[in-house]
């Protein structure tokens, strides 16, 4: 009998800091040059979540997300994760502490 086989989808992420940029384009492009540089890794054809942050000091956490697919023209935003956040930081709930009712 043949050996059952599974499919699996394994995400690597290795988060990379950029800075003097103005689109994500251009941070996927350089995030790809340092990863090459350090790691001897190439990312060409890797799929990536891209964080924008305001360089206002008020505003906690990145402003947009983005999902950045090698294979499209456009990177796409993502709204509800960073409403969702803003949305608990207005509220004083703090992001990074573990909630009983939410985790339930």
């Amino acid at each position: 009998m043949p050996k059952y086989r599974k499919h699996f989808v394994v995400e690597y992420r290795i988060p990379i800091d950029v800075d003097d940029v103005d689109t994500v384009q251009e941070a996927v492009t350089r995030a790809k040059r340092i990863i090459d540089r350090q790691f001897g890794i190439s990312p060409d054809h890797w799929f990536a979540r891209v964080f924008e942050y305001d360089s206002d000091h008020e505003n906690i956490g990145p402003a947009k997300e983005y999902f950045y697919n090698p294979n499209s023209a456009v990177p796409r935003e993502i709204t509800k994760n960073i409403g969702y956040h803003k949305d608990m930081i207005e509220k004083g709930i703090d992001p990074t502490k573990e909630d009983d009712e939410t985790t339930n």
